[in-house]
């Protein structure tokens, strides 16, 4: 038997330890976005090219999405408090040590134990609340969550150009020190310890497969705008990763103790709300990653017009999740997550039909539909994954969570850039680059929101829930 539940502790516990996630998680997330702002500093620092220098956001996001999964099991055998702890040691450390190096190769080195620190904390994160807050108060507990995983995501790129101003690129690794330091402490005081009563098998061989597959697949994705789709190397690394899915799925159906336990998809809560965090997340990237280029090449944005705009997307997401995250704890995740990916489907529909001569008004009143939708879609799903789970794997739906949130990015990034560049393509034969950019930019867009209305079907099938069966063990 699991000790009783964190729950059973009283409010004043509950909110320190919510803090200390919290603190954990926006120094991931802010980590996620403060790095791309310094890369011209440290290319020049450091004397490096534009290609080894990416592999400085590349590194991090390959050992994240290959280890999460891994890492939420881990701590359901071992204890959420130990891997969450070492997780904020490891990445305090390691945010030291990139700010100490003096070479590329070393910052991309200890980038990727920061990545290990970060898969930890992430792992760990949704997974403590929802031992912390009974099922009655797990939405408004994910909404929190999102609320600071929207805040790191806002100020990252502000507040890296601000400590870059103030210093150098090292000054953004340091800063995690004394943060680091109080987070650590306070995690250590009041998580609680948990002695599970049950043997701890760990299943290596099929870690090690998982972690091929996912790198594999997310190196792919990263590299095809790049490289190109029918590129050898981009060819060889999706079959690399097929390949050792399968080795994978072998593995996990003839083991005794899982990585992942493949029965969880015959679970119609959790394979539903699974399935629709990465459409989710691959239809808002499609959004993060081309506006940009249509804000700077057509409406002509400077960069600070350009940061300030579109942080009303985080800042509708921040706003609305808690919100959102109350309700379904009340009407359950199926209808509010349906309505958010409807909303943000028209969002992108919005967006799409901007054209070349939009007013500001219009700009950020379309970009405050998409970040209601996903506001109100975020909290009620990230509620049904965890919910859908005994507590004994709790680590494990959070690990999924945070890999299709990954999945879903660096999906979304990848068939974004491919859309949009193909559509220049096409259409700078018989129009100007800002015509053709327009142009590009409304196709990709209308994708986007075709992707995202997907959604809301996949959101529809997750049943009538109201609250998932979490008491077990």
């Amino acid at each position: 038997m699991a000790t009783p539940g964190i729950s059973s502790h009283s409010q004043y516990s509950k909110w320190l330890i919510t803090f200390a996630v919290l603190i954990g998680t926006f120094m991931s997330t802010l980590d996620s976005s403060i790095v791309n702002i310094s890369l011209p500093s440290i290319t020049k620092s450091l004397h490096t090219d534009l290609t080894t220098v990416q592999w400085v956001v590349t590194i991090y996001l390959l050992v994240i999405t290959g280890l999460l999964l891994t890492l939420g099991r881990l701590a359901d055998l071992v204890g959420r408090k130990k891997i969450f702890v070492s997780g904020f040691i490891v990445f305090t450390v390691g945010s030291v040590l990139c700010g100490l190096s003096r070479s590329v190769h070393l910052l991309i080195a200890f980038r990727a134990l920061q990545g290990i620190g970060s898969a930890m904390i992430m792992a760990n994160g949704p997974a403590i609340l929802t031992h912390v807050f009974p099922a009655s108060e797990r939405g408004k507990a994910m909404g929190i969550l999102g609320t600071v995983a929207g805040i790191g995501l806002t100020v990252g790129p502000a507040l890296g150009g601000i400590l870059i101003s103030l210093s150098d690129w090292p000054l953004i690794f340091f800063v995690n020190l004394p943060v680091g330091i109080i987070g650590i402490a306070i995690a250590q005081m009041v998580l609680p310890a948990e002695h599970h009563g049950y043997e701890h098998h760990f299943d290596i061989p099929g870690a090690a497969l998982l972690l091929v597959c996912l790198s594999s697949l997310t190196l792919a994705l990263s590299e095809a705008p790049v490289r190109g789709w029918s590129s050898p190397a981009i060819i060889g690394l999706f079959a690399t990763s097929v390949i050792f899915a399968m080795l994978f799925g072998w593995r996990e159906r003839v083991t005794v103790h899982p990585v992942l336990d493949l029965a969880l998809f015959r679970n119609r809560l959790f394979a539903a709300a699974s399935a629709s965090a990465f459409i989710s997340y691959a239809a808002m990237f499609f959004y993060a990653f081309i506006t940009p280029f249509y804000m700077s090449q057509v409406l002509h944005y400077d960069p600070r017009m350009m940061g300030l705009t579109l942080t009303a997307v985080p800042l509708c997401v921040g706003i609305i999740s808690p919100v959102s995250g109350i309700l379904s704890d009340r009407i359950g995740s199926r209808i509010i997550g349906a309505i958010g990916l409807g909303i943000m489907s028209l969002g992108l529909a919005l967006v799409s039909r901007l054209g070349e001569t939009p007013t500001h008004l219009h700009v950020v009143g379309a970009l405050i539909v998409i970040g209601l939708g996903s506001g109100l879609f975020q909290s009620p799903n990230n509620s049904a994954i965890m919910g859908s789970v005994p507590k004994r794997m709790l680590g494990v739906a959070a690990g999924m969570m945070a890999t299709m949130r990954n999945l879903g990015m660096v999906t979304g990034v990848a068939v974004a850039a491919a859309i949009y560049e193909s559509q220049r393509m096409h259409y700078g034969a018989s129009a100007g680059d800002m015509a053709s950019s327009a142009m590009a930019f409304r196709t990709t867009m209308a994708v986007a929101a075709a992707i995202c209305a997907v959604g809301i079907f996949t959101s529809a099938a997750k049943g009538t829930h109201l609250q998932a069966p979490t008491g077990g063990n």
